[in-house]
């Protein structure tokens, strides 16, 4: 008995197979690219403007911000020095040698004084009157000197 060989497909030559037809492709006429353009440069700039507000914020902000700490540093500097200046004015033995150049005189003995001042724990800078020029000014000693520049240092700062 013989049978009859169906040949597979795979097995015949690429010329012998049937062909499957192509759909014709419908071309539109040619598109134009001037909405490609239009929204590139919509988004060129978009970006170009932020790029400019990010750059202000930087550059010029930045600037603006150094120099008003430059401005408070001055300000900061100017303070201290008419705070100096008050400290200088309010001391005791400036007040004292000013009262006395105008011609008062110191009290002799205890003075009394109702209510509440600063006392002076030493008399430096004080000029002696006439009256008192048999009494001996006391130097303040080093260890005095030096408690009266740190106490006047750190006051002037506590302000």
């Amino acid at each position: 008995m013989v049978l009859a060989q169906e040949k597979i497909e795979w097995e015949q030559p690429i010329e012998k197979r049937p062909r499957k037809a192509k759909k014709p492709v419908h071309r539109e006429k040619p598109r134009s690219h001037w909405k490609s353009v239009l929204i590139l440069s919509l988004v060129v700039a978009v970006a170009t403007v932020f790029a400019a507000e990010t750059i202000n914020l930087t550059v010029v902000k930045g600037a603006q911000i150094r120099a008003t700490q430059k401005e408070i540093a001055d300000l900061k500097a100017n303070n201290d020095l008419l705070q100096a200046q008050v400290d200088k004015l309010r001391s005791v033995s400036r007040i004292e040698s000013a009262a006395l150049a105008m011609g008062m005189e110191k009290p002799a003995g205890t003075v009394y004084v109702a209510g509440t001042l600063p006392v002076a724990k030493t008399e430096m800078g004080v000029q002696s009157t006439p009256a008192k020029a048999e009494e001996v000014v006391k130097e303040p000693s080093a260890l005095e000197q030096i408690s009266q520049k740190f106490t006047s240092f750190f006051a002037s700062t506590q302000r």
